[in-house]
């Protein structure tokens, strides 16, 4: 059964709010904590990798109570619900700012932080893991795939280009002047307050119009020492893990040094916006061509050109940031390459995932959507961590003074993180890619073919 384009348009506009919801903890957390707040970066990339040592064990764990649902209103649905209420009011707590210093301050934001990812867990893994069960038909789910995608890229985009401009607008900035801290503090809780009011009215579009489609019945419930099982007898699945999750940190890399890059490094932050227009209308442009791509390419082939192409964007955009200083047109033009190929792998990321639930089925006997999907969600939670890491520790180690002119040892570091090491990851996922995906061609065709007779043999 195919889905109706108003139950696709429903199942994707969800994930606009939801994205939006993310986007602006994964765009601008860390420079909001850093230059609004005024927390120390080495201590936030800590915060950060600490709470996704929590969520290696807490998201598999949310997997586990989605799949164990059972009720009128399927498994996903109701999760969809909590996280999404839940998560918005922790959202606009994380972007508060009360009166608190020195130690209480450091507590406060860490205990919200940590409280914003197990939320946003309940939310993303029911909504992403309903995927497998709304279409059993490659195309049709390649098609399912890509429509949440390109949502969720409108959400990046939108939170990316007009954020940091809806927040001088509701801090009062004067026009042409540069923001306080105490003016962006504001502007930051209400552009949070916008988002989750978004993030809420899109979700109850969701619950209230999508369905699951593909019921593979059973009264077996997970045991809860199942769960990490389940996912290291997937092999596939680890594969999609290591080599995706890579993949996302250099995505995050870009996302959260961008604002430092164009502020102290080309020397006018408000380029960002209009970069990340141009940038993401080229990611949402991969994802609305991806089926055509998929069908003439392969899957596998288009793995390859979603990671070459970054690799082209990033060393063009050096070269203009180098030669050719605010060059605005240059910039997103480059931009335009990098995140086009980006714009692939997230679709790849879902499809990929709901290929690896028919072999966790095939190889192991097991069903088991929010299990596996509970890994895209550690996946992009872990990249934002070690990316909120890897900035924080880096920009301290090169010497970084926030809201300061800052050094060339500091220049260097932001430069380094935003560029050469994202291509070194690019590479390293490319690599775990060819060497160790099976899930394409004849072979996957066979495991499809097999899970139905078995299904069929079973009434």
């Amino acid at each position: 059964m195919k889905l109706s384009f108003a139950q696709k348009a429903g199942y994707g506009v969800g994930a606009l709010g939801k994205d939006m919801a993310c986007g602006i903890v994964n765009t601008f957390l860390m420079f909001y904590f850093t230059d609004v707040v005024g927390l120390a970066p080495a201590f936030l990339g800590v915060l950060f990798m600490a709470a996704r040592i929590w969520d290696a064990i807490n998201d598999p764990m949310a997997g586990w109570l989605v799949d164990n649902t059972r009720g009128r209103m399927g498994k996903f649905r109701p999760w969809i619900l909590a996280g999404t209420l839940s998560n918005s009011v922790v959202l606009l707590v994380l972007f508060s700012n009360p009166a608190i210093r020195g130690a209480g301050q450091y507590v406060f934001f860490s205990v919200v932080y940590i409280l914003w990812g197990m939320t946003y867990t309940l939310e993303d893994i029911a909504y992403w893991s309903m995927i497998p069960a709304l279409a059993d038909d490659e195309a049709e789910r390649n098609t399912i795939s890509v429509i949440p995608r390109i949502f969720a890229a409108a959400g990046n985009v939108a939170v990316g280009s007009f954020g940091l401009a809806i927040v001088s607008a509701m801090g009062r900035v004067a026009p042409g002047a540069l923001p306080t801290p105490e003016q962006q503090s504001r502007g930051f809780f209400w552009l949070a307050a916008f988002i989750a009011a978004i993030f809420i009215a899109t979700n109850v579009v969701t619950v209230a119009l999508v369905r699951e489609q593909v019921v593979v019945t059973s009264d077996r419930k997970f045991k809860f020492r199942e769960i990490f099982s389940t996912i290291a007898k997937n092999d596939q699945l680890v594969v999609i893990v290591a080599a995706m999750a890579l993949y996302t940190l250099a995505i995050n890399l870009t996302a959260s040094l961008g604002i430092y890059w164009f502020k102290y490094d080309v020397g006018d932050e408000r380029l960002y916006g209009t970069f990340y227009l141009a940038a993401g209308g080229a990611q949402v442009l991969a994802m609305l061509l991806f089926p055509a791509f998929a069908k003439r390419l392969s899957r596998r082939r288009v793995f390859v050109l979603s990671a070459i192409l970054p690799v082209f964007g990033y060393a063009a955009l050096y070269l203009v940031g180098k030669t050719a200083g605010s060059n605005i047109a240059l910039m997103a033009a480059a931009g335009v390459v990098l995140f086009f190929g980006f714009g692939f792998s997230l679709v790849l990321t879902s499809v990929m995932l709901a290929d690896a639930v028919d072999y966790g089925e095939w190889k192991l006997g097991i069903r088991s959507e929010s299990i596996v999907f509970s890994m895209q969600t550690f996946m992009v939670k872990f990249a934002m961590a070690l990316s909120g890491l890897v900035t924080g520790v880096g920009l301290a180690a090169f010497g970084f003074v926030a809201n300061a002119r800052q050094s060339q040892a500091a220049l260097t570091g932001i430069r380094l993180l935003m560029f050469a090491v994202p291509i070194v990851l690019l590479a390293v996922s490319l690599l775990i890619y060819l060497r160790r995906y099976r899930l394409n061609g004849e072979y996957y065709a066979r495991i499809k073919a097999e899970l139905e007779e078995r299904r069929n043999a079973r009434g």
